[in-house]
This record gives structure tokens, C-alpha cells and sequence, in this order.
């Protein structure tokens, strides 16, 4: 975790656990952020879980993958809850960091599986036309944590994205922000 100079191509993360493991749903549940175009590739490998990246990354950037509940134990399907890795293919790792709770603005019942976006450089159809700086989903509580950002300020937008491509798709899903913007801790 925090590796530095991580490859921009053909680079590969292996987490070993002390017992076999299974992946469930990678599309629905694994995330890179800030997001790629293309779905990181898994593969079960004894008691390793391996990741690949199916596209180049961009220099000088801070990357964290999240695994949501992707990972399961193999004989009793339990969950890895919060299993996420940070790395960089840059000298250095970006370490502010910014939590919160999503929220229904009518019911104020919490949002699961909502899309977390921050951009740095936001304007009137950001949320439509360009994909986020960084991105995270909220649990089942709502509650979602965005790690390795820079320390600038960011627009933050929720949304329910129904198709996972990271952007809000006009009058299909549901969509939120704050109204100011966000300098992480």
C-alpha cells in the first residue's frame, strides 16, 4: 500500500489473504479512482486476488482502488469490508482525505451505492460532460470516504449512477452536491 513509481503500463497489484477468496461482481464493485475508462481485470490466483490495469496510467498520478464487497472468503461468501490500496506513479503518494454521509435531500435517508465525484476545475455541465478527479461509492449507510486526494479544493457531487460511467445521465438517475466547494483534511 502507498507504492511509489508504480508502472504506467502493464502494472499489476497482488493482496495475498490467509485463506482462499472469491471475486464477486468486480464491475459492480470494484472502483479506481480518479476513474478509468476501462474496468480493472481480476483474477483469483491460490489465496492472491491479482489486479491489472487494462489501459495506460497517467504519470505523476495518485491512484486508489477500492474493492467494495468484491472480495468474499470462499467457503462462507463473508465480505472484506473497506479492503483498498493506494499507490502512485509518481515519488509521491496524495494523502488529504474526505468522508461523509450520502442523503436523500426529501427523505433524509441515507443513499447507498451513490456515486462520490469530485472534480477540481467544475462548471456548469462538469457533472454531465467530464469524468471526476476522484470518485468513491457510499455503503449501505451512505457513508463513503474519498483517499490520496491533493490538497485543492473540489466540487462534490453524488449520483445514483445506474450505468457506472461516472457522469450523471439528465433525467435517468438522481443527483446531489454541495454547494460549495471542499478542501480535503
Amino acid at each position: 500500500d502507498n507504492a511509489t513509481d508504480f508502472p504506467i503500463e502493464d502494472g499489476e497489484i497482488t493482496i495475498t489473504f490467509d485463506e482462499y477468496v472469491q471475486v464477486k461482481d468486480p464491475a459492480k464493485n470494484i472502483i479506481v479512482s480518479p476513474p478509468l475508462k476501462k474496468q480493472v481485470k481480476t483474477r483469483v490466483k491460490g489465496k492472491s486476488v491479482v489486479f491489472s490495469f487494462p489501459e495506460p496510467l497517467q504519470p505523476n498520478q495518485t491512484y486508489s482502488l477500492y474493492c467494495g464487497e468484491a472480495i468474499v472468503d470462499n467457503n462462507e461468501g463473508n465480505p472484506y469490508y473497506g479492503l483498498g490500496y493506494s499507490f502512485s506513479t509518481g515519488a509521491t503518494v496524495d494523502s488529504m482525505m474526505l468522508s461523509g454521509t450520502v442523503v436523500d435531500a426529501v427523505t433524509l435517508l441515507p443513499v447507498a451505492n451513490a456515486t462520490v465525484a469530485l472534480y477540481e476545475n467544475a462548471k456548469d455541465s462538469t457533472v454531465i460532460t467530464d469524468v471526476p478527479s476522484a470518485i468513491a461509492r457510499s455503503d449501505k449507510w451512505g457513508y463513503f470516504t474519498v483517499r490520496n486526494l491533493k490538497d485543492v479544493p473540489y466540487h462534490v457531487f453524488a449520483i445514483k449512477d445506474e450505468n457506472n460511467n461516472n457522469k450523471y445521465d439528465l433525467g435517468i438517475e438522481d443527483v446531489g452536491f454541495v454547494s460549495k466547494t471542499i478542501v480535503p483534511k
